[in-house]
């Protein structure tokens, strides 16, 4: 996914991360792939799912792949942080 960098003071949106990743993955990715899987990158567990659902709902630019995710880590922090 496409997120600010990690010494950048400006918030962005769900819908800004969505844009810039579907449209760099546009330019880069070609549409016979089927699918792409992401993994966390640090993000929050609750970060990390509201961008996907930005991702997958994004209209335009229009994605021919089908997105999913394997936040191992990220699903598995809260939890432990709880036990």
């Amino acid at each position: 996914m496409i997120t600010k960098g990690a010494e950048c003071k400006d918030e962005t949106s769900a819908e800004e991360v969505a844009f810039y990743t579907v449209r760099t993955l546009s330019r880069t990715i070609p549409p016979a792939v089927p699918g792409i899987t992401f993994l966390s990158g640090g993000q929050p567990e609750e970060t990390a799912s509201q961008n996907l659902n930005a991702i997958n709902k994004l209209a335009f630019p229009k994605h021919p792949w089908n997105m999913s995710f394997s936040y191992g880590r990220a699903l598995q922090t809260s939890v432990l942080n709880a036990w």
